[in-house]
């Protein structure tokens, strides 16, 4: 049949007519006195444009015709727009059984194996599989649909609920289409017969892959985790289970960094440079999130079990930031620290050496544009004393030493040193690798990162090891919240109090009610009020997390909640030899 795109009543329409085998040259021109069809809804010239494969396929009820190219001259003569298919098989009897085993059957369930059997073989969240086995939900209202996507039984996260909607946009119109065309069977009957919505989803999950692809399986449990505890996409779980390269976002890589200055005041930041040729289109990332790759290594090293398969790439992402850090202009801001000195004393402590500010976003016609010097390791700019690392010039420990001496940049210094070589990454990799705690326990857990030093604090406090790990959790740990605990220590609730009150007996620690602590044992001492996502937390543990806290829930951290700085059981030695 020969089918083409007509508009009315503003819209889009497919007009069809009756195709027989011979060739139609000769009733070309009267095409529209022949047996009208159904009147389905087109896609827009642009879906057309899109996926010309997906319009083809068998699963919308016809195939390709064989080419020809009389046959194809004779239908561009009714419309240059049209194709030829062939009708292969009674979708319009098809459809009334599907309406009959509805009316008699109910709904199609949806069993959880099936959206299991779509995940596995699109890579796709298990959420996003319960969304596209129930009709790829979604419309036009965007806050409508988050709110649907995230309740039962979808159970989508927030940024899950992005992503689907990025997967959405590139199925287009079409796509979607043919996705849920390739879900009806021959027989629409074996939908609710066993194995039916299985195999539903295996077809889908075809159409799926030949449109947008596939990725390896993400672990849910892990995404999920990962987002509430640090705000991070899935993006970043499938980096840690393969590698950076398992998951693309659209970041374009740096082809270098630039110093740029503020719309007012001295002010100067660090800005990555696109690589030549085209302008990437608004709103594309430049340049690696270091800080996020950081956040979410120290995660998989400090917060998941030993082993755990859902970080098994975490190594190779260190390799990754390790790499970016070795590029020789790549600047980082130390942020929070001035160099306190007059233009002139800068110059001559840092210069003769310049480097350019770009000007571009400068608004501020009264205030003279900072200078910046490049000493080397430390490049500053006057007036201000706004501050940068070089990474590759830190060339030794003596090195280190002469930077930490400039006055003004040493909590400054102090965040950006994890990432350094030797820095507290860099000890967490080689900790991972080590063997010290075995296989599914948790380096959080003292009794099992460092069991002597559980023994030494249970005799000098008097108490049992459960006692002492958990005295060690609340001196040390920025979120020893009571489920965090639980989890880390695979206690029950009655373990969990049992060894509370033990500890409590003591004196060690004090007992009281604290918003938003999750828990109700504290180190004596001043508490910081930290606002969501952070969560308050002892004052002495600010600077053992390199944390320095602004305003309301602003700080200025290493990483983009408040991590560990160090391998854990050098952070349990050092808690337990400060008190």
């Amino acid at each position: 049949m020969a089918s083409a795109a007509v508009r009315g009543g503003g819209a889009a329409h497919w007009f069809v007519t009756e195709a027989a085998n011979d060739a139609p040259q000769d009733r070309a021109g009267d095409s529209d006195t022949r047996g009208r069809g159904e009147n389905a809804a087109a896609p827009a010239p642009q879906d057309r444009a899109e996926d010309t494969a997906t319009r083809d396929r068998a699963e919308d009820g016809g195939a390709p015709a064989p080419q020809n190219p009389a046959e194809d001259r004779a239908v561009a003569a009714v419309d240059p727009e049209a194709r030829l298919i062939r009708v292969e098989r009674d979708d319009a009897a098809r459809l009334r059984a599907l309406v009959a085993a509805v009316d008699e059957q109910g709904p199609v369930p949806l069993p959880e194996s099936a959206a299991a059997r779509f995940a596995e073989l699109t890579g796709v969240r298990r959420p996003v599989a319960r969304l596209v086995l129930a009709g790829l939900i979604g419309g036009a209202d965007r806050e409508a649909d988050r709110a649907q996507l995230r309740k039962a039984p979808y159970k989508a996260t927030p940024l899950t609920v992005e992503s689907y909607g990025r997967l959405l946009k590139r199925l287009g119109e079409s796509g979607r289409r043919a996705v849920l065309a390739a879900g009806l069977p021959e027989d629409p009957a074996e939908l609710w017969r066993p194995g039916g919505t299985e195999a539903a989803a295996e077809r889908m999950a075809g159409v799926w892959r030949e449109l947008i692809g596939a990725r390896p399986a993400v672990h849910d449990e892990a995404a999920d985790t990962l987002e509430s505890a640090l705000g991070l996409s899935e993006v970043w779980a499938r980096r840690l289970a393969g590698g950076y390269g398992a998951a693309d976002d659209g970041t374009v890589e740096a082809a270098g960094w630039e110093l740029v200055s503020t719309a007012y005041s001295y002010g100067v930041t660090v800005r990555p440079v696109a690589p030549p040729g085209a302008e990437p289109p608004y709103g594309t990332p430049v340049g690696i999130p270091l800080r996020e790759i950081a956040s979410a290594l120290v995660w998989a090293w400090t917060d998941r079990p030993v082993g755990d398969p859902a970080v098994a790439g975490a190594a190779a992402l260190y390799e990754r930031l390790r790499e970016e850090l070795a590029r020789p202009g790549l600047l980082l801001k130390l942020e929070g620290g001035r160099v306190q000195d007059t233009t002139d004393r800068i110059a001559g402590r840092f210069g003769p050496a310049r480097l350019p500010v770009a000007l571009d976003r400068r608004k501020d016609d009264r205030t003279p544009a900072a200078t910046a010097y490049d000493g080397g390791p430390l490049v500053v700019c006057a007036p201000g004393g706004v501050s940068f690392l070089r990474p590759t010039a830190v060339t030794g420990p003596e090195v280190w030493r002469r930077v930490r001496e400039v006055t003004g940049l040493t909590g400054a210094l102090d965040r950006v040193a994890p990432l350094l070589p030797g820095g507290g990454l860099e000890r967490m990799l080689h900790r991972s690798r080590s063997g010290a705690v075995e296989t599914g326990a948790y380096e959080a857990d003292p009794r099992h990162s460092c069991p002597e030093l559980v023994e030494r604090v249970a005799k000098e406090l008097g108490v049992g090891t459960d006692a002492a790990a958990l005295h060690l959790q609340l001196a040390t740990l920025a979120a020893p919240t009571d489920r965090n605990v639980r989890r880390w220590n695979g206690w029950s609730a009655k373990q969990h109090r049992q060894a509370a009150a033990e500890l409590l007996a003591t004196g060690a620690v004090v007992e009281a009610k604290r918003a938003r602590a999750g828990r109700t044992l504290f180190l004596p001492g001043d508490w910081t009020e930290i606002g969501a996502p952070h969560l308050p937390l002892e004052k002495a543990k600010l600077t053992t997390h390199a944390v320095w806290p602004l305003y309301g829930n602003s700080v200025v951290a290493p990483f983009v909640r408040i991590l560990p700085a160090a391998p854990l059981h050098e952070m349990f030695t050092e808690a337990w030899e400060r008190r």
